[in-house]
């Protein structure tokens, strides 16, 4: 009787085993997992500076147009009481056809209440008005909600 001889056969191809193919496949998986999340990221940190600049732009505006109308004389002592409840104001709206969707964002402009003062050199000429001014908005692009606010002030000297 013969005997069975067990013979191992060796492989010369040059493929890939299954195990380095699932490998591969993991390394490739995390690799592009930890790339979305920094391209995300980036994104949500550019737009929270589109953000903060709109913010800074619609203050700035706001600033210039109450100091117009100080400067002229044009304001009210109702208006002088300042508005502490605050208007609407959108800061960001990538559609900008409604705000139908989750991605407009929205704030709230406050001015401060401003009265007539006088430097305590010259107590009747040199009249003076302190324009306050702040603007905020939740922040709910990163990974908690947060207020943002920004803060402006303006001193308008006036001549009467």
């Amino acid at each position: 009787m013969k005997q069975k001889r067990q013979t191992w056969v060796t492989r010369n191809s040059s493929g890939f085993t299954l195990i380095e193919v699932m490998v591969g496949i993991i390394i490739m998986a995390a690799t592009s997992a930890t790339m979305f999340y920094g391209v995300n990221y980036a994104r949500a940190e550019a737009r929270k500076i589109i953000i903060q600049q709109r913010a800074l732009e619609e203050l700035r505006s706001q600033l210039d147009y109450w100091m117009v109308r100080l400067l002229d004389g044009q304001v009210t002592d109702h208006e002088k009481l300042g508005d502490l409840r605050g208007a609407d104001v959108i800061l960001y709206n990538p559609d900008s056809d409604d705000n139908l969707d989750g991605e407009y964002f929205s704030a709230k402009m406050f001015r401060e209440p401003t009265f007539k003062q006088y430097t305590e050199h010259d107590l009747n000429d040199s009249p003076y008005y302190e324009l306050e001014m702040y603007i905020r908005w939740w922040d709910h692009l990163g990974d908690m909600e947060e207020r943002t606010e920004l803060r402006m002030s303006l001193t308008v000297f006036t001549t009467y």
